[in-house]
């Protein structure tokens, strides 16, 4: 079936909706761990645009699946927002029954582009709660499995057992509909009527057109040696998913975030780079993992067997303070934000290399 939800989204709120959620699951698991682990799941299992070029002021489409354990009902965003585009209308969504007893829904949200380059559709999260505790909560219906998102967002505290998901970003090209080939064409210089006659000095002629094939046999002689010596030169190596994070931390050090008073982007983007580091470690860590289970994955991994780095525990602790500011009110000064983004780069500077 397909259902429309509503079409508001208040930034503001959802970053509320987050923290609260994530105060809410520290608790739960703090004081019943064992129902923190049955708790229902959400997971992301696809993320895709209907295409990747579109011209300015054209419709396109962001498509979103997930997956739900049984007895789960999804909150979904009612749609997005961004710069560059906007939403053409309320999110749809349609459910499939999966053999576990679970269910996958899939997700339309309806886009228009107004910005010509590279448009970017940010990441946002989806949530997933029990759905009964949802029910009595009056944020769902029925057997519906897609619960209200405006009732969600104002009550989070009602559902403890909330889990959310970080859909990651997606980027479309907008190309401008302006072709400037017609218009050049339409003031382009006609060719002479006539340049042939009886006065041609056909001397000249003849040795225009020998010494102009000497000079593309010259030309087509050095085209051909240039490819050559350019295929010949060995490609430079990407960089090493450390060094990315090693300058990209020196990068965000050099940044005016801090200067601006924006404390809370520079911990966004020192939570950002190790999460992506550590994700390089697991083919199976990817961008849909919180941060708390990519440090849970780090540990168990670092316990079960050898992983090319030091105690994850002092990342782990950088992480989850970066988590606190993004998610919270913690606001650090600028000494102390530095320094976590030198802890940070200190532990990903001594994990070896592969070859040393």
């Amino acid at each position: 079936m397909t259902r429309p939800l509503r079409n508001v989204t208040d930034g503001v709120r959802l970053r509320t909706c987050a923290l609260l959620l994530s105060a809410i699951l520290v608790l739960a698991g703090a004081i019943h761990p064992a129902a923190a682990q049955d708790a229902p799941r959400i997971t992301v299992t696809r993320v895709g645009l209907s295409t990747d070029t579109i011209a300015l002021g054209d419709r396109f489409e962001l498509e979103v699946a997930v997956r739900l354990t049984p007895a789960s009902v999804a909150f979904l965003p009612d749609s997005i927002l961004g710069r560059g585009f906007e939403p053409f209308g309320a999110v749809t969504w349609t459910s499939t029954a999966l053999d576990d007893g679970g269910v996958e829904v899939t997700a339309t949200y309806p886009l228009i582009a107004f910005e010509v380059g590279t448009v970017e559709v940010p990441e946002f999260e989806v949530y997933a709660a029990d759905a009964g505790e949802s029910a009595r909560a009056g944020m769902a219906l029925g057997e519906e499995p897609v619960g209200s998102f405006g009732t969600f967002v104002d009550n989070v505290e009602m559902v403890p057992s909330a889990r959310l998901r970080t859909v990651p970003t997606q980027q479309i090209w907008v190309a401008s509909v302006l072709l400037l080939d017609d218009q050049e064409h339409a003031i382009a210089p006609r060719p002479p009527a006539d340049v042939a006659g009886g006065d041609r000095n056909w001397l000249a002629t003849v040795m225009a057109l020998v010494f102009g094939a000497a000079l593309l046999g010259v030309t087509a002689v050095s085209l051909r040696d240039w490819a050559v010596a350019r295929n010949a030169t060995p490609p430079v190596p990407a960089p090493s998913a450390q060094a990315s994070a090693l300058q990209a931390l020196d990068d965000l050090l050099a940044s005016e975030l801090l200067g601006t008073g924006r404390t809370r982007d520079f911990f966004a983007r020192s939570s950002d780079i190790a999460r992506r580091y550590v994700e390089s470690f697991d083919a199976q860590w990817g961008p849909a993992w919180t941060g708390t289970e990519l440090m849970h994955g780090l540990g168990h991994r670092a316990s079960t067997k050898p992983i090319p780095a030091p105690d994850p525990r002092p990342l782990r602790d950088e992480v989850t303070a970066a988590e606190a500011v993004k998610f919270g009110g913690v606001r650090p000064d600028s000494g102390a934000s530095e320094e976590h983004v030198r802890r940070v780069r200190d532990w990903i500077a001594a994990v070896p290399e592969e070859g040393e």
